[in-house]
């Protein structure tokens, strides 16, 4: 089996400068892993014991624990009898933070839809293609809270789900009124959605060919995935259609 088979993605291609960390001799098999691309970014303890390698693979985030003996190299997620992820938050903290920090300053450059209020205490950036049909459970899952006026959803509308997804979108961003065309859109997508227009087609092609550059760059290739502060200010990644609990936490239920 490929190393690469054991990499537990969490995307993101950013890059990252690599930390220094404290070690008088590199283990000889975090060496080797180092031989087949891994970047160590720092060293973590654990509750187990064991010490944990913050680490990248190709940009992409991940965990390897070495054994006590350092003999041997275990790659991917370390649990507790409650489920928890003993690496989770040394991942968030040296890596993914750090990385979806950066994320966040390019997705407000991004060209992107206002879905909401612009008072909303909570702004949530999605990418969305308009022939994605998570894309719209998740706007229907926030249809409330939108109302409410609590909850922004800022779609970075891309095109990659079928052929004629980027002409979608930039009927969407190029119209002269994005918002209502989005959500005409939305009431119309089992029926193929809008009438194309080919001046807003024109008038939103770069912009969406920038935004989905945007999604490929941060090392994502499906929709929806948003990006929300939470609590404490934190940038939360969420790949696709969130989980009820994971849903809750980014409308700041």
């Amino acid at each position: 089996m490929t190393f690469s088979r054991y990499i537990a993605l969490i995307g993101f291609t950013a890059s990252l400068s690599q930390a220094a960390f404290a070690a008088d001799k590199t283990p000889e098999v975090i060496e080797f892993l180092q031989k087949q691309g891994l970047e160590v970014v720092d060293t973590f303890k654990t509750d187990a014991g064991l010490t944990g390698y913050a680490v990248t693979v190709n940009g992409r985030a991940l965990s390897v624990y070495l054994t006590p003996d350092n003999n041997y190299a275990l790659i991917g997620n370390l649990i507790d009898a409650k489920g928890n992820d003993l690496g989770a938050a040394a991942i968030q903290r040296l890596i993914s933070g750090p990385a979806n920090d950066k994320a966040w300053h390019l997705l407000e450059k991004s060209n992107w839809v206002a879905d909401g209020k612009d008072s909303a205490p909570r702004i949530i950036y999605t990418f969305t293609d308009p022939n994605c049909p998570y894309c719209h459970k998740f706007r229907e899952a926030a249809a409330a809270e939108i109302a409410a006026g609590t909850v922004q959803l800022r779609h970075i509308m891309v095109g990659i789900i079928r052929q004629d997804s980027p002409s979608q979108a930039a009927n969407i961003l190029g119209s002269s009124d994005p918002v209502k065309t989005l959500l005409q859109h939305h009431t119309m997508l089992g029926k193929g959605g809008i009438k194309q227009d080919q001046t807003a087609i024109k008038n939103g092609h770069a912009a969406v060919n920038n935004n989905t550059q945007l999604l490929r760059q941060l090392g994502y290739s499906a929709t929806p995935t948003s990006f929300y502060k939470d609590e404490n200010g934190q940038v939360i990644s969420v790949q696709g259609l969130p989980r009820p609990d994971a849903l809750n936490k980014m409308l700041g239920k």
